[in-house]
């Protein structure tokens, strides 16, 4: 029976991997290929959308950190620091996750990061929050302390 690997992926990881086992040692390679192609292309998408996650967290801290000097903390520094190493470290794993891949969605994470930078700092719909754009050197390179 041919497994529905879509629907396996997204539910299960090492569910998939027994499944393949399974098809390995039923000679059936063609169907172990289909599952490993899609187990290959979900963890791409995972990881694709960690690291989306981290940079958009850490212009929203930088943001913050921009416009509101006087609320600066010891938590925000980490939170820098933090999103930084998890990016670094998805990169070191996930080659394809380089820089053109930071650059490719760095328009959509920073509007993202509006977003979560307007709610955190308590800003209403009415108010105005229109930052200038962040570089690379503001979000990879700068240090951030108090």
């Amino acid at each position: 029976m041919k497994p529905d690997w879509q629907d396996l992926v997204s539910s299960s990881y090492p569910e998939t991997v027994s499944t393949i086992r399974k098809m390995i040692e039923q000679n059936e390679y063609d169907e172990a290929i289909a599952g490993l192609d899609e187990l290959e292309e979900s963890m791409s998408k995972h990881e694709q959308r960690a690291v989306k996650s981290q940079l958009t967290r850490l212009m929203a801290h930088i943001l913050k950190w921009r416009y509101q000097p006087d609320k600066r903390s010891t938590s925000q520094v980490r939170s820098i620091i933090g999103a930084r190493i998890e990016i670094e470290e998805a990169q070191d794993a996930m080659p394809s996750l380089n820089d053109a891949f930071i650059e490719s969605v760095w328009p959509r994470c920073f509007d993202h990061a509006i977003t979560m930078a307007k709610a955190e700092m308590n800003l209403s719909r009415k108010d105005k929050f229109e930052p200038a754009p962040l570089t690379w050197q503001e979000v990879f390179e700068d240090e951030y302390l108090l």
